[in-house]
């Protein structure tokens, strides 16, 4: 279990005191007394190997990945699994720069920054650009300058202020395109350690749903779940009238592969089956449209593999982090070449919170102390619910988690239970996101 430490040897000063006092008296063979200068040493002695069984204890679990933290994770995750902490990225959207059209081509240099209107941060280009003659603007990639999440989420149009404009001939103005995204903190130690096992399944360019899972999680930090999904997709083809003579039947023969025959309709109308004549890979449906028909169904597609990511605070990621993840999951040495890597949006599926608590009237515990508690516990449980890809709607765990508060009682109005897709069955994955929160204090009760 990630996060428990091992005592590999006892750090009770009291019970390596009385270790001690039993060896002395059965090398001596006389007791020692509370008084004893022997016994006054040998306490000192107990004190002293205790804290170094602390720090030996230290030791050893810092050699174990489960319970390793901080640096001395990394060196294990590189030595066992070759796999690195993730470092903090800086957000990235997409400036446009405008101009007064020149005679010549104008050059924005790599490192020409821009700033928002309260200069709370700067950005800077990321390559060369070359406004073409004639033209009158370009959209610039821009990163900015302060590595994190701090550079998430700045709307289009708010990074609009030059800071360089010795760098940008002719300029009129500049404004960002898109909101940025792509900014996160560094790997944590859970996620980095979730993320050294998943590595076991990237060993492999078979295209395994592991791989693909671990690969696209190390594409940033910010990314929290990650779905790989080989999708149900709709399929509409013309298929040829088959007439069975003998039976005095007609109709089109389809191959069952990976067919859900349950969306099957032929010219626009629900399929009857039959079998005449027809194969265990194959199935027969009556029609009587002429020599061809219109026929669809949904079908899972080879070699097409759908990624749905969410970020930390449960978003579906934005631009930047989807080419990182495609970025991630199409190199040569992992990705089939039979396989085409889209990455998607999942469903979001709103739901509200609406509770009220009661306290007990002797608890003994402030009751501010216990109203904080309660808020905590919803926030805790907000972010559990978004913190995994089709994870249901589960007010149980609220429950939980409010309990633990020190309230006596609590009427949940609402999240109710509602079952989210995970995307096995060949759909989008769903997530989960609070849309409301009303916490009402309904004061005192007696027990």
């Amino acid at each position: 279990m990630r996060g428990m430490d091992y005592d590999f040897v006892s750090t009770d000063a009291k019970e390596i005191e009385s270790e001690m006092i039993a060896s002395f008296e059965a090398q001596t063979g006389r007791a020692l007394l509370p008084g004893d200068p022997e016994r006054l040493l040998l306490a000192w002695f107990a004190d002293a190997v205790a804290r170094e069984r602390v720090k030996l204890n230290f030791a050893g679990n810092m050699n174990l990945p489960s319970s390793a933290a901080g640096e001395y994770l990394d060196a294990l995750g590189e030595w066992i699994y070759g796999v690195k902490r993730n470092p903090a990225a800086a957000a990235k959207c997409t400036v446009r720069f405008t101009i007064t059209p020149a005679t010549t081509a104008v050059l924005i240099p790599a490192g020409t920054r821009v700033t928002d209107t309260a200069q709370s941060l700067t950005w800077a280009t990321t390559a060369d650009a070359l406004i073409p003659i004639g033209e009158s603007s370009i959209d610039v990639m821009v990163e900015c300058q302060t590595a994190g999440e701090v550079g998430n989420g700045y709307a289009a149009g708010q990074i609009s202020t030059l800071v360089d404009p010795d760098n940008v001939q002719f300029f009129v103005a500049c404004a960002n395109t898109d909101e940025s995204d792509g900014g996160s903190e560094t790997e944590d130690d859970d996620a980095y350690f979730a993320r050294m096992r998943a590595s076991l399944d990237g060993a492999s360019a078979a295209g395994s749903e592991g791989g693909y899972i671990y690969r696209a999680k190390s594409a940033s930090a910010e990314i929290a779940d990650v779905k790989a999904v080989r999708p149900m997709v709709w399929v509409e083809e013309l298929l040829p009238t088959i007439v069975d003579s003998e039976n005095g039947i007609e109709g089109i023969i389809l191959g069952k592969e990976g067919v859900d025959l349950s969306t099957v309709t032929v010219n626009g109308s629900p399929a009857t089956s039959g079998s005449p004549g027809v194969s265990a890979s194959t199935v027969f449906y009556y029609a009587s449209a002429g020599e061809t028909n219109t026929v669809r169904y949904r079908k899972e597609l080879p070699g097409l593999v759908y990624l749905y990511a969410v970020t930390q605070d449960g978003q579906p990621v934005g631009s930047v982090l989807k080419t990182a993840i495609l970025t991630a999951c199409s190199a040569r040495d992992a990705r089939p070449l039979t396989d085409r890597v889209e990455v998607h949006d999942p469903e979001v599926v709103s739901y509200n919170v609406n509770l009220t608590y009661y306290l007990p009237r002797n608890s003994g515990t402030p009751a501010a102390e216990i109203t904080a508690a309660v808020e905590k516990a919803v926030q805790e449980y907000i972010d559990w619910q978004h913190g995994k890809l089709g994870r249901d709607v589960n007010p149980s765990k609220l429950w939980q988690l409010l309990m633990a508060t020190g309230i006596k009682r609590a009427v949940i109005t609402a999240p109710t239970f509602t079952a989210l897709s995970d995307g096995s069955d060949g759909s989008a994955p769903e997530i989960a996101a609070v849309g409301t929160v009303t916490i009402t204090n309904g004061g005192y009760e007696d027990e």
